[in-house]
């Protein structure tokens, strides 16, 4: 009786101590750039959306497992393979299409918290400066594990969202219904949306984070299975927490025909409907999810630089070790900052568009994964089974033919 309590014991305190990545990287893509992408999406065709959350969960899941067991087990993060295998140019396209993604969608996290400041009466232009350079200086005073728990406390407060939704009373049949019975037409709008709503989600950033967050946790291939574990449960907490945050929408904006073009607007217009604490609750994600997401895609730019060019870069190293780093990192927070704080600058149009293209490159993203899970000189017996390749195939296949459509009919006006 005393093996076996002790057994337990020893497999959940590593459990414990290796939570962090899927968990994090997953939530995180809830970004106050993915607020206001599912926000419109809701706004826009209401339950007929919820139709794509569980292949998209399924989808997340597996990606970044695949990411995360590549770097535990080749203990090199992805852009350093990219480099490594494909040479130089290739690495520096990827980086050149990772930085202007990445900064796109940090302009957008940093404008959301922007929002969200205005929402609650403080001045922007005195507080989120304060914020940005408060975060920067945690993040380069700081080890690793604390960062980490950081992260953690922050994705507590999109429990927010939960508490919103059944404030905003909605038709729970229709809602849970709508996840594996199809409503409505499918156009190339939705197609679009749905692509954009699929980008915000499964990112290309959250491909690179998650694979180089876990090489500098040092997970070991003892751990792969509790990681796997820790990384299925991130898809599942994000796309619930992405269910309710489109519940409340969808039973509120959707239901009365408001417009809304971004999460500080649907913040407001759940009020008249839910009540004016699920708005101020609403509001409080959508300021936690702005802060966790402009440091989250900034750093994940920031470690893709250092492995893609070689060099030092931890969040375990200080400044001085890892300048280039660092200074990647604040460069993005400041350029977010400034365009965010530029009058009259409305960063709608990007937002839709950004997250259509982060949807849209995901088939690069999977083609890599697919190279790499099946080298048998990187991965050894830990490579892809059939499932998780045909899945990415099959993947990549539909979002081609479906960011097409959708790409056309923005173009066409279909």
């Amino acid at each position: 009786m005393r093996t076996l309590f002790h057994q337990w014991k020893h497999r959940i305190l590593i459990a414990l101590a290796i939570v962090g990545p899927g968990l994090i990287t997953a939530v995180a893509d809830n970004d106050a750039a993915g607020v206001s992408t599912y926000s419109m999406a809701a706004a826009t065709f209401g339950y007929q959306i919820f139709i794509v959350l569980i292949p998209m969960t399924i989808l997340l899941a597996i990606t970044q497992e695949i990411g995360a067991r590549i770097a535990i087990v080749a203990e090199k993060g992805l852009a350093d393979l990219i480099r490594e295998r494909y040479g130089v140019r290739i690495a520096l396209v990827m980086y050149g299409l990772l930085f202007f993604v990445n900064l796109a969608v940090v302009i957008m996290d940093v404008a959301g918290l922007k929002a969200a400041l205005s929402l609650f009466g403080l001045n922007p232009t005195v507080f989120l400066p304060a914020i940005i350079v408060g975060l920067y200086l945690f993040v380069v005073l700081s080890s690793y594990s604390i960062v980490e728990r950081f992260f953690l406390v922050l994705v507590a407060f999109y429990g927010t969202y939960i508490i919103s939704a059944f404030m905003a009373k909605p038709d729970w049949a229709t809602a849970t219904s709508s996840l594996i019975i199809p409503h409505g037409q499918i156009t190339p709008r939705f197609l679009y949306v749905s692509i954009a709503v699929l980008g915000t989600t499964i990112t290309a950033w959250g491909q690179f984070f998650i694979n180089s967050y876990v090489k500098d946790k040092h997970l070991t291939t003892e751990h792969l299975k509790y990681n796997r574990a820790e990384i299925y449960l991130g898809a599942i907490v994000t796309d619930t927490l992405t269910f309710f945050m489109m519940v409340a929408v969808a039973a509120t904006i959707f239901a009365n025909k408001i417009i809304v073009t971004d999460a500080a607007q649907a913040a407001i217009a759940i009020r008249p409907f839910a009540g004016n604490f699920a708005g101020i609750l609403f509001g409080v994600g959508l300021l936690f999810a702005g802060m966790l997401g402009c440091v989250i895609v900034a750093l994940t730019t920031a470690y893709a630089f250092s492995e893609f060019f070689g060099y030092s870069g931890s969040l375990d190293e200080t400044f001085r070790k890892s300048k280039l780093f660092y200074t990647t990192l604040l460069i993005q927070l400041v350029i977010g900052t400034i365009v965010a704080l530029m009058p009259n600058v409305s960063l709608f149009a990007i937002t839709l568009a950004a997250n259509f293209v982060n949807g849209a490159i995901l088939p690069i993203i999977f083609y890599f994964l697919y190279e790499f899970a099946n080298n048998e000189a990187i991965m050894g017996t830990h490579t892809n089974n059939k499932v998780q390749n045909w899945l990415l195939a099959g993947s990549a296949v539909v979002i081609i033919f479906a960011s097409l459509l959708g790409l056309l009919g923005q173009i066409f006006g279909w």
